[in-house]
């Protein structure tokens, strides 16, 4: 029996990104609780404009459009562009999902769960939290691994499933338990011969979805990391350096820690970004 083909964004109609989406009872609840993200972004990002000022705005595109007369026109593009990306990433996974092939949703993952840090971040900095940029890139952080997992399953949630998951915890604990202090017996090791399988025809999509996935990471870094150093300059007080000792510049309880976070920040940051950029270039299906 000759096997089906893998299933891929290029072989993906129009009418399945748009609709698919809706067929599986727990990916339909999960695009409809995404969706709202959206809306909460850019009535937060609207708020935060309008009450502190446009230096609150760090997306100088975003910035641009609140400042004209048709801002609204961009409320609506944001809010309607993240449900539409929500549905085709539900379609997208159901019609790439393979117990054969597997599917490759990380890169789902990781946009979701950046749009979530964006909203939590706007959400924190209207309300003054304290540690607004460390608690949204915790959030983020949460978000895209447990979107990931979600989207990496092969088979479909439920409520069965979830309770025949948590009983078997619960067995497996229990056997372990029961066993405690017993001497394991050594079961000889089984000759088995080995199954070489032919490998898997590449993917042109797939990789360079991978590759522009890593090298976009790299952009994002680079392109945040003034942000991250604006951040850690208002955390470590710093950024009120010349207000306080003026426009000299001299080493003491201020500038020595903030220095220190600064440079393990860009290191940091750095390898991040060299890493991204290797990964873009060693994928192992093909080559540039």
């Amino acid at each position: 029996m000759q096997a089906s083909r893998k299933k891929t964004l290029s072989n993906m109609s129009t009418r399945e990104m748009f609709s698919l989406w809706w067929d599986v009872n727990w990916v339909r609840y999960l695009v409809i609780s995404l969706t709202p993200i959206g809306l909460v972004d850019a009535l937060y990002t609207v708020l935060l404009y309008n009450s502190f000022g446009p230096q609150y705005e760090l997306n100088p595109l975003v910035r641009f459009a609140l400042s004209t007369e048709f801002w609204y026109l961009w409320f609506l593009l944001d809010v309607i562009s993240f449900s539409v990306f929500a549905m085709i990433a539900g379609s997208y996974y159901l019609h790439t999902r393979s117990k054969i092939f597997g599917n490759k949703t990380w890169w789902l993952a990781g946009l979701i769960g950046f749009r979530i840090g964006a909203a939590a971040y706007n959400i924190l900095v209207f309300y003054q939290v304290a540690l607004s940029f460390v608690s949204s890139s915790f959030i983020a952080l949460v978000t895209f691994l447990l979107m990931g997992t979600l989207l990496a399953r092969t088979e479909d949630v439920s409520k069965r499933g979830i309770v025949e998951y948590f009983r078997m915890k619960l067995d497996s604990w229990h056997h372990r338990y029961i066993q405690r202090g017993l001497k394991a017996k050594t079961v000889p090791e089984e000759k088995t011969d080995k199954i070489i399988l032919s490998p898997e025809p590449p993917d042109s999509m797939s990789l360079w979805l991978k590759r522009a996935g890593y090298l976009s990471l790299a952009v994002l870094v680079f392109v945040s990391t003034p942000y991250f150093l604006a951040v850690l300059a208002d955390f470590t007080g710093v950024g009120a350096w010349s207000e306080v000792f003026g426009p000299l510049v001299f080493w003491n309880e201020v500038s020595g820690p903030a220095f220190i976070m600064g440079f393990i920040f860009i290191v940091g940051l750095s390898a991040i970004m060299m890493y991204a950029i290797l990964k873009a270039f060693s994928v192992r299906e093909g080559a540039w």
